[in-house]
C-alpha cells in the first residue's frame, strides 16, 4: 500500500534514508553524504502533501519518495526543446527504500504511483534526476524506459536528468 506520509512516519523515514546514505556511501558516491534529506526536508514535503511512503502489510514505510507535481527549477538549466516530454510533469526525488525491502519492486512500485498522480492530473510526463554512479537507479531508470536528456547542477554537484512519455510508455 502507498499513502500520503504523515509527520507520525518521520523517524522511519529518516531511518529508510540513513539505509539509503550507507548504499551510496558503498558505492563510492557522495550524494546524500552531508546529511540531506534532513528532519526538515522530510516534514516540508509532508507539510507540502508531497511526500509518500510505501507501507508493509504492518503499515510500517519501507520505502519514501517526495512526488512533486511542480516542477523541478534545476530542470531549466535544460533547454526545454531538449526535453522529450511536454513541459507539464511529475518529478519524483529522494526515492529510497529500506535494505531489507530492496529489490522487491518497492520503487518501481512507488514510480508507478507517481504516473497514476500524473495522469489523475492530467499531466503526461515524468522527469527524475540521479547521480551517475547510482547504478542502481540508473538501471531501473533503464528498466522503465526512460531516456537520457542532459546534465543538470545542483549545489550538490552534477545529476543525469531523465523523462519518460507517460502516453507511450509501456512500464509506467
Amino acid at each position: 500500500m502507498i499513502r500520503r506520509a504523515t509527520i507520525h512516519d518521520v523517524d522511519r523515514i529518516l531511518s529508510i534514508i540513513r539505509d539509503a546514505q550507507l548504499s551510496l556511501r558503498d558505492l563510492g558516491i557522495d550524494q546524500w553524504q552531508d546529511g540531506y534529506p534532513s528532519r526538515d526536508v522530510i516534514e516540508e514535503d509532508i507539510a507540502r502533501c508531497v511526500g509518500y511512503v510505501q507501507c508493509n502489510d504492518e503499515n510500517e514505510a519501507v520505502g519514501y519518495a517526495a512526488i512533486v507535481l511542480s516542477g523541478e527549477d534545476a530542470y531549466l538549466q535544460i533547454a526545454e526543446n531538449e526535453w522529450h516530454t511536454p513541459s507539464e510533469y511529475v518529478v519524483v526525488h529522494r526515492l529510497c527504500v529500506a535494505n531489507d525491502c530492496r529489490r522487491k519492486g518497492t520503487a518501481i512500485h512507488l514510480m508507478q504511483h507517481a504516473a497514476a498522480i500524473a495522469r489523475s492530473h492530467d499531466i503526461h510526463a515524468f522527469r527524475v534526476d540521479t547521480h551517475r554512479g547510482n547504478v542502481r537507479m540508473l538501471a531501473m531508470l533503464e528498466k522503465l524506459g526512460f531516456t537520457y536528456v542532459g546534465i543538470i547542477y545542483y549545489t550538490s554537484g552534477e545529476r543525469l536528468a531523465f523523462d519518460l512519455n507517460l502516453d507511450t510508455s509501456k512500464t509506467l
